[in-house]
């Protein structure tokens, strides 16, 4: 078993392939709203995702409603896809923004790092599950084929649920499975089956009606053809 260390240091890796994530927070009437955002720190410390932001913003204002957030990360031509959990909370600490402050920020906030209405948002992460696999297509297709002809799906790659309070690292229950049928498929399946079967049923009860049928009829016709005649009563 890997050690919370060990975990932090593979989720780091695979979120330094991803610059923008998408923060959702809950928003008015409970609805979730998400949003793209560059992540700040270069590497993941196990702890902390750090963003910038406009103090005005309307996320700022939802976090401080409801701190609990979601920050998603998704690489399609990396075949890498991160849900981190956690509780948010805005913070102006000006040496943390001199730190983590690039000139590609300009654009966003024209005065610089002083910025009056530039602010942090610190994400505490709680949870992590990310899903990890081969990046070129030429795997993705290789991988595929090896689930589905030799029914393991832990060739298409890593899916894991890591609680980064303990370290403790688990595969989440009932994850989808590419080389097994969905219960939908298999109810289809069943019920295909079973419809198969009905009418095979079916079809041999209604040939043993007509065979009795046709025999009785055949009786009956040659019963006639006999001259038989019932006897007169006196």
């Amino acid at each position: 078993m890997a050690t919370r260390k060990q975990e932090v240091a593979t989720l780091a890796k695979l979120m330094k392939k991803i610059d923008i994530a998408m923060l959702a927070t809950v928003g008015k009437g409970g609805y979730l709203v998400s949003r793209p955002l560059s992540t700040q720190a270069t590497t993941f410390d196990g702890e902390h995702i750090w963003f910038m932001t406009e103090a005005d913003s309307p996320k700022v204002a939802e976090i401080r409603r409801h701190a609990k957030v979601n920050v998603a990360y998704a690489s399609k031509d990396a075949n890498t896809y991160i849900s981190a959990a956690g509780d948010a909370r805005v913070v102006r600490d000006q040496k943390l923004i001199d730190r983590l402050w690039s000139d590609a920020l300009k654009a966003f906030f024209p005065k610089g790092p002083n910025d009056p209405n530039l602010t942090l948002i610190e994400v505490r992460v709680r949870t992590i599950e990310y899903w990890d696999g081969p990046g070129s297509w030429i795997g993705k297709a290789a991988t595929y084929l090896a689930a589905l002809v030799t029914g393991n799906d832990d060739v298409m790659g890593e899916n894991r649920i890591v609680d980064l309070a303990t370290g403790r690292s688990r595969k989440p229950p009932g994850a989808d499975r590419p080389s097994r049928a969905t219960a939908p498929e298999k109810a289809r399946a069943s019920g295909s089956r079973t419809a198969k079967a009905t009418g095979s049923a079916n079809a041999t009860k209604k040939k043993a009606t007509r065979t009795t049928r046709n025999t009785a009829t055949k009786k009956s016709v040659a019963g006639k053809t006999t001259g038989r005649k019932t006897p007169a009563r006196t």
